[in-house]
Formats: structure tokens, C-alpha cells, sequence
């Protein structure tokens, strides 16, 4: 009998806290309704040169990726030297995460002889 009524108090405390969960979770989803950040924003490469990037695809990705990227969106278009620069890591791994990217379908590549080129698609 103890028994069972120490699975219901598990029980209940649960659902408790699926509920504080839920509620959370509504309050998020309203505020990001009212919020222009659902939309897709811009982010700015230069002052004449745009494009659309949805900011969320960020928050998808691997810490790793999300700087390789984040710094390739800073140079606009560079190598795998380029963004090992500013992320500090070697060319090698920047080289690997760039064509993860590419894979990814969030980055084009383009040779230009034995330079690879990477831009934000």
C-alpha cells in the first residue's frame, strides 16, 4: 500500500511539473508570435550586399559549426585559413567543418585552382 502511494506522489509530481512545462512553453511560443524574430531576419555581410538567413538555423547547430560559421558570415566569402584565423582552431578542422556545411547545405564552395572559396548560400 506504501508502495503505491509513494508512485502516486511521483505520479502527481510529474504532472506538475508537465504542466509548469507546458505553461513555459506557451509563454515562449506567444512571445515569439508578437516577436519578429520568428520571421526570417537579414544579416547584413556589407553595407550594400544582403542576404536572408534565418536566425534559428544557429541555434541548431553544434557549437564547433555554429563558429565556423558564424565568423564566415563576418568575411562575407573566405577559406578555411580565413576562418581558422578568427576562430582559432587549425585549417584542417575549419576545412572539415566548412564541407560539414556544405553537406549541410547552409555553405557553397567554389576552386579557384587549389583555393577553396566558402560563402553563406
Amino acid at each position: 500500500m506504501d508502495e503505491n502511494k509513494i508512485q502516486f506522489e511521483q505520479f502527481e509530481q510529474i504532472i506538475s511539473i508537465l504542466m509548469r512545462i507546458e505553461k513555459t512553453l506557451e509563454g515562449i511560443e506567444k512571445k515569439l508570435e508578437k516577436s519578429e524574430i520568428v520571421e526570417t531576419r537579414r544579416i547584413e555581410f556589407a553595407e550594400t550586399e544582403r542576404v536572408d538567413f534565418d536566425p534559428f538555423v544557429l541555434l541548431e547547430l553544434p557549437d564547433n559549426l555554429r563558429s565556423t560559421l558564424l565568423a564566415l558570415i563576418k568575411l562575407k566569402e573566405g577559406t578555411a585559413t580565413d576562418v581558422s584565423s578568427i576562430t582559432g582552431r587549425g585549417r584542417a578542422i575549419e576545412s572539415h567543418y566548412l564541407n560539414t556545411l556544405v553537406r549541410m547545405g547552409y555553405v557553397s564552395k567554389r576552386r579557384n585552382g587549389r583555393v577553396v572559396y566558402y560563402k553563406v548560400k
